[in-house]
């Protein structure tokens, strides 16, 4: 493991994000029309085959929605975090634009491209009430592409509203339980 590796998973494993990870109870749960709105919203809008609300773990990320997931995947909810170029995303704190990932350096070579069909991604990070990243909202296609400043845009904007349905879900149920 590279020492960018190492400062990737140091992020992604740090406990306070993954306590506010847990905090959402978003994790393994089933699939809702709120979240799959937005997935089908950022495919349609950017004309992207698959869209993800990606929550990344310690180990994995699962998917708490997906549109145009190739199976397994679809039916798993989640892959392997070796998988995970949304891993990225938390470890930066921003968005990760790749019109061809086989030629980023960094994810050129993961798991991921083959089994995902993956060769464009774009993904803009969800938060936190706290503002920890949680994951990503992002859109993948299976052909070279150049994301649009508009199209980056439009997924910036949904991921900040999926990160305003977290934060009300999370307030709400902080609510309940006092």
């Amino acid at each position: 493991m590279g020492e960018s590796d190492n400062a990737v998973l140091s992020v992604v494993r740090n406990l306070t994000r993954l306590a506010a990870l847990q905090q959402t109870g978003l994790l393994d749960s089933p699939p809702e029309e709120a979240f799959e709105r937005f997935t089908r919203l950022a495919s349609h809008v950017l004309r992207a085959r698959t869209a993800l609300l990606s929550l990344v773990d310690e180990d994995r990320q699962f998917f708490k929605s997906a549109r145009g997931l190739a199976e397994p995947w679809a039916t798993k909810r989640e892959t392997p975090l070796t998988f995970s170029i949304c891993k990225h995303v938390v470890a930066n704190g921003s968005g990760v634009v790749l019109p061809d990932v086989k030629m980023d350096h960094v994810v050129g070579a993961g798991p991921a491209i083959d089994a995902l069909r993956m060769v464009a991604y774009a993904g803009m990070p969800v938060r936190s009430v706290d503002g920890q990243v949680l994951g990503a909202l992002c859109v993948m296609d299976d052909k070279r592409r150049e994301w649009t400043p508009a199209e980056l845009d439009a997924l910036r904007d949904l991921a900040d509203c999926v990160t305003e349905e977290i934060v009300l879900r999370t307030k709400i149920h902080q609510l309940e339980r006092e």
